[in-house]
């Protein structure tokens, strides 16, 4: 049997088998290092798709998530720095996906003009997207795709017969850019220990195009900061604790996603001081060989996300102050092999929130009798990996159950079972084929926080759990080790979507800017989305090349989709590259497009700005030049340059509103950094 990493949008989906009474008594001897390494392959070709790990994040002058995941068409990040960007899977809004650092992750939103997203590149290990509806062991709410991190720790930068090191690192950029960082990190018997920290400065950017505007209140200080400190108790059994912070400063619109200067209507969206941290704390345990228990990864988590806003001259008082959304969760995830062919994952995932808003006033000033929003969903799940060479399938069987409370006091809890399953065939050595029909089901989203001290929501009592059903279908071809072709298709179908609406003091939906008495919470309707990817991959001699292309329409109860947080259409979207690698000098120069082409549609709703009238939102293509070099022949000095958007494109994504106000990307940027470990 052939196994290898299937680079396709599938995770591990299931269906429900005896599974539990399979395992009962299913063990045998302990397997052997053969055996293991058989097991290990078999779940990574079940898993879903490949990672861009900590190598290539050091050989790129990448610091935003936008440009680390910039190969990958079906991933699109709107304009602006930080909090600024909407993301998109597959067309899929905030609302719908999740960023997991460590496996933590919060799904409550701030304010509703400004993603939720926040993760430094310069922390991480490792990043992989996960596609569609998850599989029984994804976790809480994985009903449209996910981006999943894994922050660095001591062992991954400790070279071998190393005990302690350091890494410092600098950079800039041309379009107002600066940055740097520095870590370190040791090895002390059983203990082990990293400490990260790194900065970038960026002020307002220029747009490209001939004009080169200038995008006010783009500026942005950026701050991350990691520490974990992990110990040994043996070969195979590991506790860690950590903390990482993310922090954001500057002068910010009041929403983040425009800039009103660029039809004179700035008034409307008067600038403050904004401040964004976000802490995360956990304390994980991963152990081998506990009995039954082959594997196992534990965690406890505390996040908090807080905004502070501070008045400047012309900012007026709305919504100033400081909002906060905490979130604790615990994860119990477990592995049993079977025969020493199977793998069987099951385990318990917690998570709570709470949403503090920073005032309990309306936005014309009044008091408003309301409570924090709590949400408390859990989880349960079993799910088996069956080596049935020359198929391997997955199965198996999860619920999910929330409670929350909103601000408006009322209460509301469901739970659901969600069943899939997905089989990988190995035709022979060079074809593989693969499908999979996944459900998954994701709680109603508190509030937005800063708003949500200033309004009453109150919750249909029948209100029920977003459900996800994605059918998925794709085929890999690896003719040799220097070709690789892959092609997926899929068809998401989720019910019980969740929407807020408007109702006045006589009970009935508000007409206009009519004021509210509160807003009601109630599944709205059917969202639907469908598409295909494609990917070629290609190595001949120093020569690596590769190409791919997205596509996805989602709509909402049979009318195209236009809402940044929960889906939007983006343009057809192509992504390419092409690489040389000289030995002597140790240089690896290359080129990188993406190219989204142009989209029309009739939206099914602008909020309050409803229009029948067609969106045209213009194709564009930017590319993208680089370098890097390795003086000493190693990863310990790294020289990365590159010249993005070449051609000063001026252009606006389609992962966010259309429009005079949304926010345009930077024009041409030429950037310098290095990176030294020693």
């Amino acid at each position: 049997m052939k196994l290898r990493s299937h680079c396709v949008s599938l995770g591990l989906k299931a269906v429900p088998l005896a599974l539990i009474s399979t395992f009962a008594h299913a063990q045998s001897a302990a397997p052997t290092e053969t055996q293991l390494q058989t097991i290990y392959a078999i779940e990574k070709a079940a898993s879903s798709t490949e990672k861009v790990n900590f190598k290539a994040l050091e050989e790129s002058t990448a610091n935003e998530m936008k440009e680390v995941l910039s190969a990958e068409p079906s991933i699109n990040f709107g304009g602006g720095n930080g909090t600024s960007q909407w993301v998109t899977i597959r067309g899929m809004g905030q609302d719908q996906i999740d960023i997991k650092v460590d496996n933590t992750y919060s799904d409550t939103q701030m304010f509703h003009h400004n993603g939720r997203f926040l993760l430094d590149p310069a922390l991480i290990k490792d990043i992989e997207v996960q596609k569609g509806t998850g599989s029984a062991s994804a976790g809480i709410g994985a009903t449209s795709g996910a981006i999943v991190a894994r922050t660095a720790s001591a062992k991954d930068l400790l070279r071998p017969g190393q005990t302690l090191g350091f890494k410092v690192n600098g950079g800039f950029s041309s379009n107002k850019g600066r940055g740097a960082g520095v870590a370190a990190y040791g090895q002390f018997g059983a203990l082990d220990a990293l400490v990260n920290a790194n900065w970038t400065k960026e002020e307002n950017y220029k747009s490209g195009g001939s004009a080169k505007r200038e995008v006010q209140n783009s500026a942005l200080g950026q701050r991350g900061l990691l520490a974990k400190f992990g110990y040994a108790l043996d070969e195979q059994n590991r506790i860690e604790l950590s903390h990482r912070q993310e922090k954001t400063h500057g002068v910010r619109a009041l929403r983040e996603e425009f800039d009103f200067s660029q039809d004179n209507n700035e008034a409307n969206n008067a600038p403050r001081y904004r401040i964004y941290t976000q802490d995360t704390t956990r304390l994980a345990y991963t152990g081998r060989g506990l009995g039954p228990v082959d594997k196992i990864e534990t965690d406890v988590y505390r996040m908090s996300a807080e905004m502070k806003n501070f008045p400047r001259a012309g900012s007026g008082t709305l919504l100033l102050g400081a909002s906060e959304v905490e979130t604790q969760g615990a994860n119990i995830n477990l592995d049993s092999y079977l025969f020493n062919e199977h793998i069987l994952k099951y385990g318990v995932n917690l998570r709570r929130q709470e949403a503090k808003p920073g005032s309990r006033l309306s936005t014309n000033g009044t008091a408003v009798d309301t409570v924090n929003e709590r949400k408390t969903d859990y989880g349960v799940y079993a799910e088996g990996i069956w080596n049935l060479h020359p198929v391997t399938l997955t199965t198996g069987l999860r619920y999910d159950h929330f409670k929350m409370r909103t601000s408006g006091r009322s209460e509301v809890s469901d739970g659901q079972i969600n069943p899939s399953i997905a089989a990988i065939y190995d035709l022979n050595e060079q074809v593989s084929f693969n499908a999979g029909l996944s459900y998954a089901t994701r709680s109603p989203r508190l509030y937005e926080a800063m708003l949500a001290g200033g309004r009453r929501v109150i919750a249909d009592n029948n209100l029920e759990a977003e459900r996800a059903r994605t059918l998925e279908a794709g085929v890999t071809y690896t003719p040799s080790q220097a070709l690789r072709l892959a092609a997926t298709v899929f068809h998401q179908n989720t019910r019980n979507h969740q929407d807020y609406q408007c109702i006045n003091a006589a009970g009935t939906p508000c007409q206009g800017r009519q004021a509210a008495s509160y807003y009601r919470l109630f599944n709205s309707g059917t969202l639907k989305n469908h598409g295909y990817e494609l990917s070629a991959a290609y190595a001949f001699g120093h020569w690596t090349t590769r190409a791919g292309v997205a596509y996805s329409k989602p709509k909402l109860d049979g009318e195209v989709a236009d809402s940044t947080s929960t889906a939007i259409p983006i343009g057809r979207t192509w992504t390419t590259g092409l690489a040389y690698q000289l030995e002597n000098p140790n240089v690896e120069v290359g080129w990188r497009g993406r190219f989204v082409q142009s989209a029309g549609y009739i939206p099914s709703s602008r909020g309050s700005s409803a229009t029948p009238e067609l969106v045209r939102r213009s194709g564009y293509g930017v590319n993208d030049l680089y370098a890097n070099w390795k003086p000493f022949g190693t990863d310990d000095l790294n020289v990365n340059f590159a010249v993005n958007n070449l051609f000063n494109k001026y252009y606006k994504s389609h992962s966010q509103r259309s429009g005079v106000s949304s926010l345009p990307e930077p024009g041409r940027d030429v950037r310098l950094n290095v990176s030294y470990r020693f």
